[in-house]
């Protein structure tokens, strides 16, 4: 008789402990995070200050502002990484916010002698027009292009910029990237062909350029139309080529997703934006 009491009893407390350890598992969902790899380098400097201040696990991935777009709408992430302004038919979908402001560089080894470029020479470059350095300067060094494969928004900038567009996009202007383009994915594979090439010439974040240069990374950002990259001409807009930084998320995972944009938009997430070379929404706001 004890006996089938005592059964009854942990029986029913097993019942009762059921629910809150549910309500915790479920309460500690792993945050998925997918997009811009211009933006999760702020991301994964971020979460593990996170986990320690709430216990949330985060998971982030790369792969591209579209992937970020996309997999946030289909629910495949909870929250999307987009490193430029949103379109009008993905306002309409998804909320966002946003956490800081980047540029467009232009990038290239640190022992090419050039210190500035114009557009025009860009568009010639890219096309394949400019294959020698000697047709800029008095180096004499074979161009190596590298340029973004679909999918990045760096590369979208890019063909805004110069009318000169990814061999797959119909249009241009002003031409198609040359077929010799080395393609690649991460800001980081840019600046490290690029630094690795004596004349290797790509495009990229100003925030990550300035943090791979700060740390050695053997690059060089060249001034654009006679403007430094410095806060007064990007936060102005008088620097040609600037972007927003985006969250992207569904509404229905807000309740999800609210504290970590909050934390990013907090004092330590804007200390970190600052520290990799990024503008704070308070700074340009």
């Amino acid at each position: 008789m004890k006996s089938a009491v005592l059964l009854a009893a942990l029986s029913l407390s097993a019942i009762i402990f059921c629910f809150p350890v549910k309500a915790m598992t479920q309460s500690r969902e792993v945050l998925s995070i997918v997009g811009a790899t211009t933006v999760q380098p702020v991301i994964e400097a971020l979460a593990g200050d996170y986990k320690i201040k709430t216990g949330q696990e985060i998971m982030v991935q790369g792969g591209g502002s579209r992937a970020g777009i996309e997999d946030a709408s289909r629910g495949m992430s909870h929250l999307g990484m987009v490193s430029r302004a949103l379109f009008p038919e993905e306002r309409a979908e998804l909320e966002y916010k946003t956490i800081g402001l980047d540029a467009l560089v232009y990038i290239v080894n640190e022992r090419n002698p050039m210190m500035s470029i114009s557009r025009e020479a860009i568009i010639e470059l890219f096309t394949g027009q400019i294959q020698n350095w000697n047709g800029l300067s008095d180096w004499d060094r074979t161009v190596v292009l590298v340029s973004k494969e679909l999918g990045r928004s760096t590369l979208d900038l890019f063909e805004v910029h110069t009318g000169v567009h990814h061999r797959s996009n119909p249009g241009g202007e002003n031409g198609h990237i040359s077929e010799k383009a080395y393609e690649i994915a991460s800001n980081l594979d840019g600046a490290t062909l690029v630094g690795g090439v004596p004349g290797a010439m790509g495009y990229l974040s100003l925030g990550i350029s300035k943090h791979l240069q700060d740390r050695g990374m053997p690059i060089k950002i060249l001034e654009l139309e006679g403007f430094s990259m410095d806060q007064k001409s990007i936060i102005s807009g008088e620097y040609p080529i600037t972007r927003e930084l985006n969250l992207v998320y569904r509404k229905e995972n807000e309740e999800l997703v609210r504290d970590f944009i909050d934390f990013c938009l907090g004092p330590k997430g804007q200390q970190v934006i600052r520290e990799l070379g990024f503008i704070t929404v308070k700074e340009y706001r």
